[in-house]
């Protein structure tokens, strides 16, 4: 393992970004001037780069141009082989020293307003977590992705977050962590932080370009849909409904009742969840006292951020 530093004020930066990477040198430059074309002063941001052992030489490249980019610090960490993106992150977010933290795919690009309107939208509302709307693009064809104003019913369904979304960094501290338990690592993340206590705020509009490929680590992950959505109840518990929890642990435990419900999709009514067929009693419900997840949705922000 091998770090390195450059030109790192003792002020923390307002923005740290993290980068995790394996075998996509050729997507750094656009990924990195991304973050350049910022309406925001570049001297506020730190870039740490977690190269997960590339064989296209990505650490050398990430190097060569961070050294020769305005940014206030960078930082690069050469990890051996880990194989998943989540412990990566980790390893780059334990390094950061931003006010606020931001996990960015080589092969994705922030637009220009990103960054000044999730700060924006974090200041104004007090949320811990600011998160975008984005364009999904295929190489062939882009197509437009509007996620829902948060709510915690809907985050215990589907991941409405995309990874790179604007956290403060208390959000790491209250101690969420990347975890490799389930293939779905950002969903059963940001299922963590409200967990933990965390708001979240929707910024309107696409302010970010997240690139799909044949056969990338999200395709592998979807083979493994059932189980992986299960771990993320099992291993957060308190987060979802007696019924749920009991469905997950039927799942794993490979029971006939426990279908994996659509791709994607965690099941949160008991009905969805195939206990009724089979009158299966459940445990009592979370403290709360609630059916659903416990809290309320946090605001929207508009488009003129």
């Amino acid at each position: 393992m091998l770090a390195a530093e450059i030109s790192a004020p003792l002020r923390p930066p307002l923005v740290s970004v993290v980068i995790p990477c394996h075998d996509y040198a050729r997507f750094l430059p656009q990924c990195l001037e991304s973050l350049l074309a910022q309406d925001l002063d570049p001297a506020k941001l730190e870039v740490v780069f977690v190269d997960d052992e590339s064989s296209d030489g990505s650490l050398d490249v990430a190097r060569a141009l961070l050294g020769a980019m305005p940014f206030g610090s960078w930082q690069s960490l050469g990890l051996g082989r880990v194989g998943r993106p989540g412990p990566v992150r980790n390893a780059g977010l334990a390094l950061a020293r931003g006010k606020h933290l931001l996990c960015l795919d080589p092969d994705d690009q922030l637009l220009p307003g990103f960054l000044p309107c999730c700060l924006e939208a974090l200041a104004r509302t007090g949320a811990d977590v600011a998160y975008t709307g984005y364009f999904e693009d295929s190489g062939t064809e882009r197509r437009e992705v509007t996620p829902p104003d948060y709510s915690p019913l809907l985050l215990a369904n589907q991941n409405i977050l995309h990874t790179a979304s604007l956290m403060r960094r208390a959000v790491y501290e209250r101690g969420a962590r990347y975890r490799s338990a389930t293939a779905y690592e950002d969903w059963d993340f940001w299922v963590q932080a409200a967990a933990q206590g965390a708001t979240f705020v929707r910024v309107q509009g696409p302010q970010l370009v997240y690139r799909l490929h044949a056969g990338g680590y999200f395709q592998d992950a979807q083979k493994q849909d059932g189980e992986s959505k299960a771990r993320i109840v099992v291993d957060n518990p308190a987060f979802f409904p007696p019924w749920t929890r009991a469905w997950a642990r039927g799942l794993l435990r490979g029971e006939a009742w426990a279908e994996p419900f659509g791709r994607g999709l965690i099941p949160v009514l008991r009905e969805q969840t195939g206990l009724a067929r089979q009158g299966t009693e459940h445990p009592p419900g979370p403290p709360c006292g609630n059916q659903l997840p416990c809290g309320g949705a946090q605001g929207t922000v508009g488009e003129s951020c």
